[in-house]
């Protein structure tokens, strides 16, 4: 019984098949994977968020409810239901979702609220050309200052309490005066109290603020601040001792 012989390109060709085919698969099971983690970290999210604010889950549902009720009324007095649901169905995970990061937002400002850095956190967290160099300025009560660069110009923002973070401000206006020039120089102090501005509402204030620089113009003024660097730290004052023990044993 004489054997058939195969073409030179078949085995080739067959595990060009597989590995092709093994690909596909390896695309699809990463894919399946992203989706399962990010389903995970949702779900994660929503349950810290639902510890401290209860009332999440039910302005999550009302958000997706009204407008698919809506809908179902709609498709019974106005059109047909199989155009109507579909809309409402849509229309009410937009205003879902809406609401439910606005309540996760809501949360995260409230934990953040008070502690040192919590302005830098905000600003890195924003989209757009937003150059942030955290704690340029610091002293040792732990207040401290923030400087950003954008196309609204040097945003200079404070946080702490008493006079503190308005004479880190002060300092960092008169040591970068010379470097800015004519660009616009804004300053913001964190707080409740009056002339100042709330956490919640620090990235409403800078996306508000006017656009004056072009592009260029930002990188090269960026360039120049990280240049000169931050503020010295503070040091205590007085003599250093001299007999510290070193690997934290007394002799």
């Amino acid at each position: 019984m004489a054997l058939r012989k195969q073409p030179r390109d078949a085995a080739p060709a067959a595990a060009k098949n597989g590995a092709s085919s093994n690909g596909r698969g390896g695309a699809a099971a990463q894919e399946g994977t992203g989706f399962r983690a990010r389903l995970a970290q949702l779900w994660l999210v929503f349950k810290i968020t639902r510890q401290r604010d209860p009332q999440v889950l039910w302005i999550t549902l009302a958000g997706l409810g009204v407008p698919l009720v809506l809908g179902v009324v709609l498709g019974l007095f106005v059109g047909p239901l199989y155009l109507w649901i579909p809309i409402g169905v849509l229309l009410g995970a937009v205003i879902a979702l809406n609401l439910f990061s606005r309540r996760v937002q809501r949360t995260a400002f409230a934990e953040m609220e008070g502690k040192p850095g919590a302005a830098a956190g905000v600003v890195e967290r924003m989209r757009g050309d937003w150059r942030i160099t955290p704690a340029v300025g610091i002293n040792r009560h732990q207040d401290v200052v923030h400087r950003v660069v954008s196309r609204a110009g040097v945003v200079i923002i404070a946080e702490g309490r008493g006079r503190g973070p308005r004479e880190l401000l002060a300092a960092e206006k008169r040591r970068i005066r010379r470097v800015v020039g004519d660009t616009p120089v804004t300053d913001i102090v964190i707080g409740t109290g009056e002339g100042e501005t709330p956490l919640p509402k620090l990235q409403s204030t800078l996306m508000r603020m006017r656009r004056v620089l072009p592009r260029g113009e930002v990188d090269a003024l960026d360039r120049r601040l990280r240049a000169i660097g931050g503020a010295a730290l503070p040091i205590p004052k007085g003599p250093i001792p001299r007999n510290i023990p070193r690997g934290g044993r007394p002799r």
